[in-house]
């Protein structure tokens, strides 16, 4: 059970809280408040601090939503946060990646049928995630020869670093995953 109340919309009686949750409704694309916005209301400051954290860091930018929310997913699985792996999955389901690649991703990534591009992305921001002393300049330069500049890199680095945070917090709450 969640550590913390969720404030259901119907419920919400701060204004600034209010705002964040239509904006969450109108732009997140999944049709509910997630769990995780509901329990940051107790204190509408953080609330409105983390969506836009999240806002720019994962609705915003150049690198595809999509391969973000794949990042999400191999941090996830990494740090055995069930609530953050299933929102990401939702997540993908949601903008229309495949049942094979989202079996694929989570059961037999070496088989995943994802460009070499995309895995790549996906190797460099688990290691940013879960072992970020690791990464080496060969790293960055991997990615810099499959196309990608320094601002995509620093998306992806961005990325991993929210749903870190975002893992540390679901499960320090003991988050219960959303009603889909």
């Amino acid at each position: 059970m969640t550590r913390f109340p969720l404030q259901e919309q119907d419920e919400v009686t701060d204004l600034k809280v209010k705002t964040v949750y239509n904006e969450i409704l109108s732009e997140l694309g999944f049709g509910i408040i997630p769990n995780i916005f509901k329990s940051m209301a107790i204190n509408p400051d953080v609330l409105e601090a983390n969506w836009k954290k999240f806002r720019a860091t994962i609705l915003q930018g150049d690198v595809p939503r999509t391969l973000k929310e794949m990042v999400g997913v191999a941090i996830s699985q990494a740090h055995n946060s069930p609530y953050a792996l299933n929102v990401h999955l939702h997540g993908l389901s949601a903008l229309g990646m495949s049942e094979e690649v989202l079996r694929t991703l989570v059961s037999d990534f070496a088989a995943c049928p994802l460009p070499k591009r995309e895995k790549a992305v996906i190797r460099f921001g688990l290691l940013a995630g879960t072992k970020p002393h690791e990464l080496t300049a060969q790293d960055y330069q991997n990615l810099r020869e499959l196309g990608l500049d320094d601002s995509e890199i620093f998306e992806i680095i961005a990325t991993a670093d929210l749903f870190t945070s975002i893992n540390r917090y679901t499960d320090a709450i003991a988050l219960e995953i959303d009603q889909l």
